[in-house]
């Protein structure tokens, strides 16, 4: 269960724009999340939380069972012709990009998933780091949104994952590929009090492919959160030449459709807005209650919303 340190209590999981809630509820039911709450709010509403112009929306908010964590869901009302990702730019930087889940079992998890309507890339990637090796497939679902199956030997994963006896595991990093990672370290450090908590290097083919690109690469991660074994932010530099990689960053924002942010539970969220220089307001965030919120977009292009308790 969530682990208390400093300002963030814990991070929740992906918020995700979403042009039809169901299509997602029925992407995470394979991944092993359920429905908790729903609400739908007026355009006033809407605008208040996510600074957008004329939209209505509906949220629901899913979980993973036996944990605090979990997907939110936001469909705007109207919709976006914006989506955030695609699949043949798969280097864009400047947004989030992938939801983790820890596999045991990659090959069970793989035909599993993919027995109930989804579809994952050929390439799958097996690359060597120093704490051991990992296999890891992408799922590009509705959206855009990727979801990443990560395995390797168990052990790897004693302080990686909450969730290690099931098919997959609670969401276990949202990530996203930037071209500069010493403005979001600093961002989460300073409004959230997060730091880096784990960091790996990675130079392999495989990946490359995963990734969608002929570029070579050289990546280096930073993973930022409260505890490894907690959903944590990967925030990740892809090593390539400069000028090869496109900013997202100005699309990135509601109610453009694709992976979008984050839900981030704190203690204080005035203190958090201060920091943030943005203002709280109070709302009913499903599965979550009336409570104070802050929503802020960092310089990775993520719109983090902090909730408070």
């Amino acid at each position: 269960m969530p682990t208390e340190t400093g300002t963030v209590i814990a991070i929740h999981g992906p918020i995700i724009s979403s042009s039809d809630v169901d299509a997602h509820i029925a992407l995470f039911a394979a991944f092993g999340l359920e429905e908790v709450a729903r609400a739908d709010r007026s355009i006033a509403e809407t605008s208040a939380i996510w600074g957008t112009d004329g939209q209505a929306s509906r949220e629901v908010t899913l979980q993973t069972p036996g944990t605090a964590f979990g997907v939110r869901l936001i469909q705007f009302t109207p919709g976006s012709d914006v989506q955030i990702r695609h699949p043949e730019r798969g280097s864009d930087s400047e947004a989030l990009k992938v939801i983790d889940f820890y596999a045991p079992d990659l090959p069970a998890a793989l035909a599993e998933i993919e027995g109930k309507g989804f579809r994952f890339k050929d390439d799958i990637a097996d690359y060597e780091t120093p704490e051991g090796r990992y296999q890891e497939a992408h799922l590009w679902g509705p959206d855009g949104v990727v979801c990443a199956l990560i395995s390797g030997d168990p052990a790897l994963f004693t302080d990686l994952a909450t969730i290690r006896d099931r098919l997959v595991s609670e969401p276990q990093s949202i990530s996203g590929p930037v071209q500069d990672p010493g403005p979001i370290l600093a961002f989460l450090e300073h409004v959230f009090g997060l730091s880096v908590i784990h960091r790996y290097g990675l130079d392999d083919e495989s990946f490359q492919a995963l990734v969608g690109t002929s570029t070579a690469m050289t990546l280096r991660a930073f993973n930022v959160g409260t505890a490894k074994s907690e959903p944590y932010f990967g925030i990740i530099d892809y090593g390539m030449p400069a000028g090869s990689q496109t900013s997202v960053f100005a699309t990135a924002r509601p109610p453009a459709r694709g992976l979008l942010g984050a839900t981030v539970r704190v203690r204080d969220a005035a203190a958090v807005a201060i920091r943030a220089g943005v203002t709280p307001i109070r709302a009913f965030i499903p599965g979550f209650g009336e409570t104070l919120t802050v929503t802020v977009q960092g310089p990775n292009g993520a719109w983090y919303q902090a909730v408070e308790g």
